[in-house]
């Protein structure tokens, strides 16, 4: 029975952490002299929860190691770093570990991000054609419905998380994406739907929500809020963009998504604020 992850379940694992976390920090020891409790090649695998996974060979410097690559996730900055440790009891350079092995090993903390996730709550003509539009902006997609024929595969891009969503807000569609970087369109079929999915959004609480939009008329939106405060619903300091989109122009699904996009992407890079600035 295999007790030590080997590098390649390292790497397994790192790509099933980034569908959970926005980042995560691979450590690998890329070069050693003398005697070192690790070899080449050995990774670990750190993630923003303190949680770790793989071997660098253990002890003190494993440890450090180990706290050094939750740090960049917490506290950032996000970068890419080498660094090298000494396995003396003192060292001129470099990080030392206290141990008394006496080589070197120098580590790679390669920073990894995950893509930015987009769920759109409704699946149809205008939630597909969002998804389409999430797709090619690079976005993972999560697409929620109460609806199963509008929760196939076939209607959208290859890769989206489908979900229940109904008239009521018990459904935690967006349990797989929690703390991801997250941004939501609110584009379901009608008011009631539409009011269901905003109270489950705030009740799961997203750490890492960026942008929440909802699609509809002025009238249908007040209506939306109404029945929001009614439930006793609220959004908190979280900017709600409705109408959503940006005023470009045209009312085809197509058209649609893509001032939905334009608006996602402009929240996104900060244009939105050096627009209000300029």
């Amino acid at each position: 029975m295999k007790t030590t992850p080997e590098p390649a379940d390292v790497l397994a694992e790192t790509e099933r952490s980034l569908h959970e976390h926005p980042r995560v920090v691979l450590c690998q020891i890329v070069r050693v002299e003398g005697s070192t409790p690790g070899k080449p090649g050995w990774k670990l695998l750190a993630r923003p929860d303190g949680s770790v996974y793989g071997n660098l060979g253990g002890g003190a410097f494993e440890a450090l190691v180990k706290t050094e690559a939750v740090a960049k996730l917490t506290g950032g900055p996000f970068s890419s770093e080498l660094k090298r440790y000494y396995f003396t009891e003192n060292a001129v350079k470099g990080e030392p570990t206290g141990m008394v092995c006496g080589g070197m090993a120098e580590v790679f903390f390669d920073v990894l991000t995950a893509p930015p996730v987009l769920a759109v709550c409704g699946g149809g003509p205008v939630g597909q054609a969002v998804a389409r539009a999430g797709a090619l902006a690079g976005f993972d997609l999560l697409v929620a419905d109460d609806r199963a024929e509008f929760r196939r595969p076939e209607l959208f891009p290859p890769g989206t998380r489908l979900a229940a969503a109904g008239r009521d807000d018990g459904e935690d569609f967006l349990a797989p994406v929690l703390h991801r970087d997250l941004y939501v369109a609110v584009v379901t079929r009608c008011w009631e739907t539409d009011t269901a999915a905003l109270a489950a959004i705030v009740r799961q609480a997203p750490a890492q929500l960026r942008y929440l939009g909802l699609l509809g008329s002025r009238r249908k939106i007040a209506r939306v809020r109404g029945e929001l405060a009614a439930r006793g619903v609220d959004l908190g300091p979280t900017t709600l963009h409705a109408p959503i989109g940006l005023p470009i122009g045209g009312d085809s699904p197509g058209e649609i998504a893509i001032s939905i996009l334009a608006e996602i992407l402009q929240t996104r890079y900060g244009t939105d604020r050096a627009f209000a600035a300029s």
